[in-house]
């Protein structure tokens, strides 16, 4: 059985990239929706480290898309589409 790398930088890359997926932007609708460089994000979603600052700023533009971070028992954390009120 093969199992995925547990890496910070690849449980970065899949973090955001899917967080991105479940928003439903592209990288350059999240770009103007944090603030921040194309750029930027494509060396986020490489799995790259970025400043505490920064990515508290694409963390909460994917937030205002209905995207939750959650615990996770294997992972630091995980995403989730926000549950929906009713």
């Amino acid at each position: 059985m093969t199992l995925l790398p547990t890496t910070p930088e690849f449980q970065r890359m899949m973090l955001y990239k899917i967080a991105r997926t479940l928003a439903g932007l592209t990288v350059r609708d999240l770009s103007v929706e944090a603030g921040v460089s194309t750029n930027t994000l494509t060396r986020l979603e490489s799995g790259e480290e970025l400043k505490p600052a920064t990515v508290r700023k694409i963390r909460a533009a994917l937030e205002a898309h209905g995207v939750e971070f959650v615990p996770h028992p294997t992972w630091a954390e995980w995403v989730q589409p926000r549950a929906k009120d009713g």
